[in-house]
């Protein structure tokens, strides 16, 4: 997230218009951050080589599962 002329941006999608065209509340996430994070956790604890597991009742988004995956 990042604010770029005063408004808010995800991924360079302006937070406002996505409101607009999809009226509130929506739920915005960024792609790069997740990616990012799963990337450092693995990173972080590849000494102990962990079974890396997401409770797909956290977030039913199939697509987003699709990417963790």
């Amino acid at each position: 997230m990042i604010y770029k002329n005063d408004k808010l941006n995800i991924d360079g999608f302006n937070i406002n218009f996505l409101a607009k065209k999809f009226n509130t509340p929506i739920y915005c996430y960024s792609l790069k951050k997740m990616k990012e994070n799963i990337s450092n956790f693995k990173r972080y604890f590849e000494k102990i080589n962990p079974l890396i597991c997401f409770a797909v009742k956290a977030n039913t988004n199939v697509n987003i599962l699709k990417e963790i995956k």
